[in-house]
């Protein structure tokens, strides 16, 4: 008897759309990807204990796997939440391109959100948060197996440019308590606006052609807050104000008109 699936957050490689379903309790989960009509194109299952989250690099789909972890004694029993953080649980980063993952071990903590992944010169690039609010970087040489973990600035979620997903990325977008913060990671900058309230996770609007031209779109409580992307701490571009406050959530995704309005409708 397992708990109820969970689904980790889709990601697309240009093509096609993939996502992790694991079964707590039962000891394994499924890559299951989505063609373009919505369709399902395949489902392949392997073992897992922990709930993955997902990351496409290139034309591997990335599965990093850590808590919280279920327990099936607590889940008869009734008496606490059946899902268990351990921080000294192991992280496992496995790389899938068909069939079972090949898994390299990263660590011990819980993974939160892949920021990005991107593969480059015999090596595997995962940004990721972990807990309790980290970004860290793990590279894995996939010629000796070995992964060298290091520390980035404090995040709780973010993102990096959409049009820079799977490839090589030099700025992270995010929030950090009550701030949202732009992370410059070939100069080791970070750029901070401050908020009055927990904002939800800022959403990257391209502008210009070059990674990091955009905008950032923010729930901030009652109020829907435009910042200039290259420029978090200045004044807000535009801001509108929402009838109620929207509790903060760390998923959140820009939808331009087109895809709902355009050729992708349906989908």
């Amino acid at each position: 008897m397992g708990a109820h699936p969970s689904v980790a957050r889709p990601v697309f490689d240009g093509q096609r759309w993939h996502t992790v379903v694991s079964h707590p309790g039962l000891g394994h989960a499924e890559h299951v990807v989505l063609g373009a009509d919505g369709g399902v194109a395949g489902v392949e299952p392997f073992a897992a204990d922990g709930v993955p989250v997902v990351a496409v690099a290139g034309r591997l789909v990335v599965v990093v796997e850590s808590g919280p972890y279920y327990s099936r004694a607590a889940a008869l029993v009734g008496v606490r939440d059946p899902h268990v953080h351990a921080d000294d649980r192991p992280v496992r980063i496995g790389l899938l391109s068909g069939g079972e993952p090949c898994w390299f071990e990263a660590g011990v903590g819980e993974v939160r959100q892949v920021v990005n992944a991107y593969t480059e010169l015999g090596r595997v690039v995962v940004d990721a948060v972990w807990a309790p609010g980290v970004l860290r970087r793990c590279t894995i040489d996939l010629r000796t197996g070995v992964v060298r973990t290091t520390s980035l600035p404090a995040l709780d979620v973010g993102e990096v440019d959409p049009r820079f997903v799977g490839a090589r990325h030099r700025f992270v977008f995010g929030a950090v308590g009550r701030s949202v913060v732009r992370h410059d990671l070939a100069l080791g900058e970070r750029a901070v606006g401050r908020l009055p309230v927990e904002p939800s996770q800022p959403v990257f609007v391209p502008r210009g052609s070059d990674e990091g031209d955009g905008w950032l779109v923010v729930l901030a409580g009652d109020r829907l807050v435009v910042l200039d992307a290259e420029e978090p701490e200045g004044r807000p571009v535009a801001e509108v104000a929402l009838p109620f406050a929207v509790r903060a959530s760390g998923r959140a995704r820009w939808v331009a008109a087109p895809e709902l309005h355009g050729e992708h409708r349906g989908r």
